[in-house]
């Protein structure tokens, strides 16, 4: 039976992120990595090699901008920090604006890879007096367009289900009322479904 895949969330693609940043540089400090998650929300990217990174008072930054590029001459990152009266220093140590570049670089491609990642949808009509609940994410909606008596006394829902498993299941007050084999799609897919069934649109 294949293995579901965790479900990756942007606060646990930070973390995964920190944790690739950790693995890469062991001998950093926690400050290290704890300043340059501070910096996070502050890179921008210009292009896949040359970012900004707004600077920071409190970090002691005295510009209000700095650059970080990819240098293929030095095949490292390098940042407008390192020509300053300490750049030396910055350089040897590697300054918190280009561990936040590199800290955004791994962020990115976590949450990359989480937009491919494979799950499985099913939509259905289903007759409910209880609670629906299913095994993955479930979004219900009235499958009559208006609400009238005949709703109450027979209530139908539009169900939406995007699963980790192939097989989906839609439960009633507890009780199985639809099964069906999901459809396999990316995760980006899915959202745009999700998105599609809130609209009311086919």
């Amino acid at each position: 039976m294949q293995k579901p895949t965790p479900h990756i969330t942007p606060s646990n693609a930070v973390k995964k992120a920190v944790e690739d940043l950790k693995t890469d540089f062991p001998g950093k400090s926690n400050s290290w990595i704890r300043r340059a998650l501070l910096r996070l929300g502050d890179v921008k990217e210009v292009r896949e090699d040359l970012y900004v990174v707004e600077g920071r008072r409190e970090l002691g930054d005295w510009k209000p901008l700095y650059q970080v590029w990819w240098s293929s001459a030095e095949g490292r990152w390098l940042c407008t920090c390192y020509y300053t009266q300490f750049g030396l220093k910055r350089r040897r140590d590697i300054c918190t604006h280009v561990a936040a570049v590199m800290l955004y670089r791994r962020y990115k491609r976590a949450l990359e890879k989480a937009e491919r990642t494979t799950v499985y949808v099913a939509e259905a009509v289903v007759e409910c007096r209880g609670r629906i609940s299913a095994n993955g994410e479930v979004y219900v909606k009235p499958a009559a367009d208006k609400i009238d008596l005949t709703f109450f006394a027979s209530p139908r829902f539009r169900v939406l289900v995007v699963s980790r498993s192939r097989r989906i299941a839609v439960k009633c007050g507890g009780y199985v009322v639809y099964e069906a084999e999901g459809e396999e799609v990316p995760l980006a897919v899915a959202k745009f479904l999700i998105a599609k069934f809130h609209e009311g649109k086919d």
